[in-house]
């Protein structure tokens, strides 16, 4: 599975391979080994990655995250709707999980307009948390996930009423 990012304004794939018996990332062209990962409080963490022990805290808005890890933080874009990262969904009516993971709050509810890369929830996979956002104006018709309850990759998040077209009050002109 391929993510894009933007990382040093540089567009860059991060791709997850196997997960077993220890994570394996790509992030360009590099490969890396994860092998333990803990997180102690909301937005720290401690990762091994290619023998080596980090610690640091992350922050996620709807358009980057934030890594700061010995001194140096660095920032990572987002993909935008519709671009694929994270709840990059099956259709303009939905929003799918691309991984297992929880839902860690929800931002929206059934029934409201939402526009084009508004934050509808939060969702955390593999200790890395992400905003979930409407990949187009619409108004949300179910949200699958209340907070702090898991879901499957794949798993339907939310689903969005098809929008009318302009101008279309849903009756039909009489002839």
């Amino acid at each position: 599975m391929t993510y894009k990012a933007i990382y040093n304004e540089q567009p860059v794939d991060i791709g997850l391979g196997k997960r077993k018996p220890l994570l394996q990332v790509k992030i360009g062209e590099v490969s890396h080994t994860v092998s333990d990962s803990h997180c102690p409080a909301a937005g720290e963490f401690t990762v091994t990655i290619d023998g080596h022990l980090y610690n640091g805290w992350r922050y996620a808005n709807a358009e980057e995250v934030y890594i700061r890890i010995n001194g140096r933080t660095h920032i990572i874009g987002l993909p935008q709707a519709g671009a694929g990262g994270a709840g990059g969904g099956a259709s303009a009516d939905e929003i799918r999980a691309d991984m297992p993971g929880t839902v860690v709050s929800v931002d929206a509810k059934e029934g409201d307009d939402v526009t084009s890369g508004q934050k509808i929830m939060t969702i955390e996979s593999m200790k890395l948390q992400v905003a979930v956002v409407a990949p187009r104006d619409g108004k949300i018709a179910k949200i699958h996930f209340a907070a702090n309850t898991t879901f499957d990759r794949q798993a339907t998040l939310v689903n969005f009423v098809p929008l009318a077209p302009a101008g279309d009050d849903g009756k039909k002109a009489k002839s």
